[in-house]
This record gives structure tokens, sequence and C-alpha cells, in this order.
């Protein structure tokens, strides 16, 4: 990459602002995009992202060349994604201790059932209940309608918006909301 200031490694040595604004302005969603590739949550490449830029802020770091602030920058999102991983992994290893006796697949579906509910309460609150009034308590358009005192057509098109917005938020495959879908009205 061609960086606009090659001389940017001498003002974070030396703890100027103005340079750390520019790093992160340059940086920051290459970054994003480099922990992409090892983290499927954006949301948590780019908190790791955020806390590279922390410690480099408060760290007093010194750097002789661009290449060297690179090298800091990418090495260290790379490991804090490798270390997420990794904690990830401990923690599911320690759920699943803790569960003994129950399948794989039962967790896989419990976990899923919560990614669910995450992306559901991601939905704005009138969406959320039209949402949950039809697929948890099996209300139909015109009886939600009717407990919610709301235009028919209003209930269809945030019924509509919400499934547009979870099969988004679920991977973007028909089959992901199917299954999403049966999960909810066990």
């Amino acid at each position: 990459m061609d960086d606009d200031r090659p001389d940017l490694h001498i003002g974070i040595s030396s703890g100027d602002p103005t340079a750390f604004r520019s790093l992160i302005l340059l940086y920051f969603p290459v970054l994003c995009a480099f922990a992409g590739k090892y983290l499927p949550d954006e949301a948590l490449a780019k908190d790791i992202v955020q806390e590279v830029f922390i410690r480099l802020w408060s760290g007093g770091h010194t750097f002789t060349t661009m290449q060297g602030l690179k090298g800091y920058l990418f090495v260290s999102v790379r490991n804090g994604c490798l270390n997420s991983i990794r904690d990830r992994e401990r923690m599911e290893a320690r759920h699943a201790k803790a569960l003994g006796d129950q399948s794989t697949a039962d967790i896989v579906e419990s976990e899923y059932l919560a990614l669910i509910y995450r992306a559901v309460l991601g939905l704005p609150k009138k969406m959320q209940e039209i949402f949950y009034l039809s697929y948890r308590e099996g209300m139909s358009v015109k009886e939600i309608s009717l407990y919610l005192g709301m235009n028919p057509k209003a209930v269809k098109r945030q019924k509509y918006k919400a499934l547009v917005s979870l099969r988004r938020k679920l991977g973007g495959s028909q089959g992901a909301l199917i299954l999403a879908m049966a999960l909810l009205k066990r």
C-alpha cells in the first residue's frame, strides 16, 4: 500500500495525535478487512483492530521505519484474532465438558438459536414484536394487526422487513432462515 504519509511512523513514535488520526483513517478499514479473514464476526474484528490502536496509542512504541509500524499493526491484529479464536475454542470446550451428556447437535442447535435471538434483538422494537407474535405465537397478520391496532399492510411490511434483515444477518441463505423459523416454533 502506498502511503500518503511515508513519515507517519515518526509522528506515531513521538505521540503526535494528528499522525495517529491519519494512521487510523488509513489503516482501520484495511486492518478490519485483514481481521475479517480470520474472524467471520465483523464486530469482533473491528473490536480487535480498535484494541490494537488503543495499545499503540498508550504503549509508547517507537518505530524507525514505516514498514516496522505496518508490521506491528498487522502482526498485532493477527495475534488478536488468533487469541480470540483460541479463547472461543477454550470456552466451547468448557461448555461441552459442563454439558456432559448433551449431544453436539443439541449444542449447535442452542448456539444457533442464541444467534437467532441476538439477530432478532437487533431489529427495531415494533418489528421484534411483530416477528415474535407471528413466528413464536403463531398469530396471523390479521390477528397481529387487531392486537397491535395496526393496519394489516403495515404488519405485512414489518414482517417482510424483519425476514429480509434476519436472512442477511444469518448468512443470506433461505435455508438458514427456514431453519431459524423451525427452531423458533419449538
